[in-house]
């Protein structure tokens, strides 16, 4: 028997559909006349995105991102996605930017994986090859449009190009709603972090590929108190799902970790900024001394007025709170510091990325935990810093799994329904969304995680020639930009001739075999004859 559960509800039709090649993902546009999707403001090409209103700006931004993932996961049921560009809550200090995950969840239907499981609706209907909603939306993916304005997080707002190339202090709406949408996709558990509870007692598909590597229990047979301590359990949470491990030699960096040694010795978590340069193995080895401030606050060790006491070639600990993280970074290297270390501010808060924008900052600023910023406090002076590498592990791994984000304190929204920070490269799945990710041609680690929860790939279409190669490689390589770089080469000849280089490229990486590179090849050399005639 089917069970069913709806979290939210909407109903409506699609304003575009994709094209039937790939899945279709299609957008239900909620918004009022005038504004969100249909916002008549005057705004100036940029990016690839030809809109010239705000309003077709946000479309042709949201067709693509549907149009990418479409070419990635294969479903004969149209998706549809719920948006809207309504403003959500925010203020001049800060709000939320955006909302997304699945509308209902479903159960023991059809051809179901795995039995007395959650799944989201549009998996599920994937996978059950039929619609089990109709006349539902399956995603919410809702962005505050207002995000940019005085009083609402301020700032040049979203960046509505196709190319992930942002001003500095822009926010990619690509990648960000590329992230968004994954969670509706099925990037996501239902259960409450804060009390360990599944939902209405059901685990779910996500759950039952989440491991815990110290109770060595998967969370979907755990127990309530297993879950609640798991969820915390910072570093030893998994995903063991067999298409991640196997992905993530190709995608995950050796291990880049931040070492202290002098009167405290250990590693630490740590995450890095968008703004500075970034961590690296020859960063200068420097003494770490504690921020002195003297902009009047009640607390002197936050960096956010001009330091007071010598940090010149020394590496600079702060608190987080009272200022952003980078006029902390500004003040710490007015002053000569080397890099800034700052320390979450509240018990239990593990190492975050940090977020801002300085076009002239050179140092290097991590986020590291409290615990970890208390125990350097309390043993300086005679504590120093080190970056290294480590090419015998993984960045982002624990025991050969990719490592889950299970911070000290729960996260709402964020822990566990995501990977870790500490990966490298940052992963399009990580709880923040970071300038060097480039969702319009790379999903890293996501969509091995979607084919480990039940989707089936969809394969590359050239015209009307179907390869044996998957829209997405195994290093999360997107095959579709790539082909569309070939038709832009001019001539069908052109276009035939770059298909197959592109397949011997991917190939000699190891990212196809050679039947695919003969079957992408072949396709390329049929869609360039059709083409020609």
């Amino acid at each position: 028997m089917i069970k069913k559960l709806i979290l939210a509800a909407s109903v409506g039709t699609a304003l575009f559909a994709l094209p039937v090649s790939a899945a279709q993902l299609v957008l239900f546009n909620v918004d009022d006349p005038g504004v969100g999707f249909n916002d008549p403001t005057p705004a100036t090409p940029v990016g690839g995105n030809a809109g010239t209103t705000l309003g077709e700006q946000r479309l042709i931004a949201y067709d693509r991102a549907l149009t990418l993932w479409g070419s990635v996961l294969k479903s004969n049921v149209p998706v549809i996605v719920q948006g809207s560009f309504a403003r959500l809550t925010c203020t001049a200090a800060g709000g939320t930017l955006a909302q997304a995950g699945a509308i209902s969840v479903f159960s023991d239907f059809a051809n179901a994986p795995l039995a007395g499981h959650w799944y989201g609706g549009a998996i599920a209907d994937a996978i059950a090859g039929e619609d089990l909603d109709p006349g539902y939306a399956d995603i919410v993916a809702n962005f505050n449009g207002a995000v940019g304005q005085a009083d609402c997080i301020p700032g040049p707002g979203f960046y509505y190009g196709l190319d992930n190339a942002p001003p500095p202090g822009a926010i990619d709406f690509l990648n960000t709603f590329m992230h968004e949408v994954a969670h509706g996709l099925g990037f996501q558990n239902f259960v409450d972090e804060t009390d360990g509870t599944l939902l209405v007692d059901v685990p779910d598909v996500y759950t039952a590929n989440t491991r815990d590597l110290d109770l060595n229990k998967k969370w979907d047979v755990m127990t309530t108190d297993e879950r609640l301590f798991s969820g915390v359990n910072t570093g030893r949470v998994v995903w063991d799902g067999p298409k991640v491990t196997a992905g993530s030699a190709g995608v995950l960096g050796p291990y880049e970790g931040l070492r202290v040694s002098g009167k405290l010795s250990r590693e630490l978590d740590f995450g890095t900024a968008s703004f500075g340069a970034p961590p690296s193995p020859s960063m200068k080895v420097g003494s770490i001394v504690a921020a002195i401030d003297n902009d009047g606050t009640p607390n002197p060790s936050d960096a956010c007025g001009p330091l007071i006491n010598n940090v010149r070639g020394k590496v600079v600990l702060a608190d987080r709170g009272s200022c952003g993280f980078a006029v902390k970074a500004a003040n710490a290297q007015a002053a000569g510091a080397v890099a800034l270390l700052i320390a979450n501010n509240a018990p239990g808060a593990g190492a975050i990325g940090l977020g801002g924008a300085d076009p002239t900052l050179t140092i290097t600023t991590l986020g590291i935990s409290f615990e970890d910023g208390a125990d350097i406090r309390a043993a300086l002076p005679g504590v120093s810093a080190q970056f290294f590498s480590d090419k015998t592990r993984r960045a982002g791994a624990s025991e050969g799994f990719v490592r889950l984000y299970a911070p000290g304190v729960v996260q709402p929204g964020s822990s566990i329904s995501h990977f870790d920070t500490v990966a490298t490269p940052n992963l399009l799945m990580e709880p923040a969304i970071t300038p060097t990710l480039m969702a319009s041609r790379n999903l890293d680690l996501t969509p091995a995680l979607m084919f480990d929860i039940g989707w089936k790939a969809e394969p590359v279409a050239l015209g009307q020639c179907v390869s044996t190669v998957p829209g997405a490689l195994a290093n999360g390589a997107l095959v579709l930009p790539a082909v569309e770089d070939c038709l832009a080469t001019g001539t069908p000849r052109s276009y035939g001739v770059c298909v197959a280089k592109l397949a011997r490229d991917y190939e000699a990486a190891g990212l196809i075999d050679r039947k695919q590179r003969v079957s992408l090849t072949a396709c390329g050399v049929a869609d360039a004859t059709s083409r020609a005639k």
